[in-house]
């Protein structure tokens, strides 16, 4: 008779057992899934940030070269104006920056 007892006792704990294992097993899976989630999120967050810093390198090529033009076309229009005898307005920075960058735009 007492070993129906035990018996009953030891399907009884093995239940309690299995139920908590499984439960663990659960809340595992759910974090690991969710460490899954982050991680995509995250390689999706880097590749867009690539992108963003790729075009923002071109923009910045761009309004360099954007820059480089314009202090060449005042130079040009400095000098023309100069020729024509027309008085030229004093700029807000120093032309020997147009004229060091002009050159090296012509030597490119």
């Amino acid at each position: 008779m007492h070993w129906w007892i035990a018996t009953v006792v030891c399907i009884c704990a093995a239940l309690i057992i299995q139920y908590f294992c499984s439960s663990k097993l659960l809340r595992m899976k759910q974090q690991i899934s969710i460490k899954n989630m982050a991680l995509r999120d995250a390689r999706e967050e880097g590749s867009r940030l690539e992108e963003q810093e790729t075009e923002l390198k071109n923009q910045q090529k761009s309004l360099a070269y954007s820059i480089q033009r314009m202090r060449g076309d005042i130079k040009r229009l400095r000098d023309q104006l100069k020729e024509k005898e027309l008085e030229v307005p004093e700029p807000d920075f120093p032309l020997e920056e147009l004229e060091v960058d002009a050159a090296e735009g012509e030597r490119a």
